[in-house]
């Protein structure tokens, strides 16, 4: 009997440590939030990744604050960098014609004069009659030269405008303007810009962008000067006039252009194109979320502009990137992915 009293108490000891209301506790982890994803508008983010700053500053890791931008909607047109040597050889030729008839607006003057006083001295019978004849001889083969110059300057011009236009002749041609001057010093490049045939230029519209064929992420801006007397016989649309910094352009390069749709802009922001890293096919970036928490987020529709990526969807301005160190995060942040089992697997 005394035996089973000893295993009855025992037993009632037992259950007493076992108490259904107060569980034991499962310590937390300290970092909840490498656990899952955060929140994201597009759902597509990698997982938190925890750096200290003094890693981050061994690792020489930089980051950036997102800058705003504002990009309008633009229809995509065509377009080559003209050679303006014909520019030049009618400018020249204008020139010279302009020459001309101050020549002979000068030669005229002075037949003019010579005429009306030897036809005063004729009336006074001081001259011959022949000297009179001779002057006005003379008169009517200088107003003969001055008009066939007039005429010359004429058909210049009116060759001009038939080639370029009228804004761009008058700059060009018949002017020294400084698009002339830029267009010499080959700081500026003349380039015609072939618009579809169901498109035309939308008003108020001064500038696009454009970017040798096929290597958008050399785009720069040209600003309007005219439209183009001629069109293009692929497209058979609009024609128009733009100069841009001759900077990466030749003679005769075809161009893709971007033309905005309105003066209407999309809000965005410019991600530095260093900041990006690609996984799985698809580009992404790392932002600073903490002092020590960054954070990968996808980049999603993006539009290239030389150095920088306009994104208008999924990030805000002034949000903190990383632009010197992103490959590395993502090796750490793979690294620290990738399970005990396969990192000593032997297979």
């Amino acid at each position: 009997m005394a035996t089973l009293f000893v295993l009855l108490m025992l037993g009632q000891n037992l259950y007493a440590n076992d108490d259904d209301d107060h569980p034991a506790t499962i310590p937390a982890s300290p970092h909840p939030a490498a656990e899952t994803g955060s929140a994201h508008p597009d759902g597509q983010t990698g997982l938190p990744l925890l750096l200290s700053p003094v890693r981050q500053q061994q690792s020489g890791l930089k980051t950036k604050a997102l800058a705003a931008y504002s990009l309008r909607t633009e229809a995509l047109a065509y377009g080559r960098v003209l050679d303006i040597r014909p520019l030049l050889e009618l400018h020249s030729r204008y020139r010279s014609a302009q020459s001309e008839l101050a020549i002979a607006d000068a030669a005229l003057g002075v037949a003019q004069k010579s005429h009306d006083r030897l036809e005063s001295l004729h009336r006074e019978s001081i001259i011959a009659t022949r000297d009179l004849i001779q002057a006005e001889s003379q008169l009517a083969a200088d107003q003969a030269r001055q008009q066939a110059a007039v005429r010359h300057v004429r058909e210049v011009r009116e060759e001009a405008l038939q080639s370029f236009g009228p804004e761009l002749s008058k700059l060009t041609v018949e002017g020294e303007s400084r698009l002339l001057q830029n267009l010499v010093d080959h700081s500026v490049v003349l380039v015609l810009i072939a618009l579809p045939a169901n498109q035309s230029m939308p008003v108020k519209i001064h500038t696009i962008t454009i970017a040798p064929s096929g290597e958008q992420g050399k785009s720069k801006q040209a600003r309007l000067i005219a439209p183009a007397p001629k069109t293009e016989e692929v497209t058979q649309g609009e024609t128009w006039y733009f100069e841009a910094n001759s900077a990466g352009l030749r003679t005769g390069m075809r161009l893709d252009a971007g033309v905005p749709q309105s003066a209407q802009a999309s809000p965005g922001v410019l991600i530095p194109l260093s900041a990006i890293v690609w996984h799985e096919g698809l580009p992404w970036v790392f932002e600073k979320t903490g002092v020590d928490r960054f954070l990968r987020r996808s980049v999603g529709a993006h539009r290239e502009l030389g150095e920088d990526w306009f994104v208008s969807k999924g990030f805000v301005a002034h949000e903190d990137v990383v632009v010197v160190g992103a490959q590395m995060l993502l090796s750490e942040e793979q690294r620290r992915n990738t399970p005990a089992s396969e990192e000593g697997s032997d297979d």
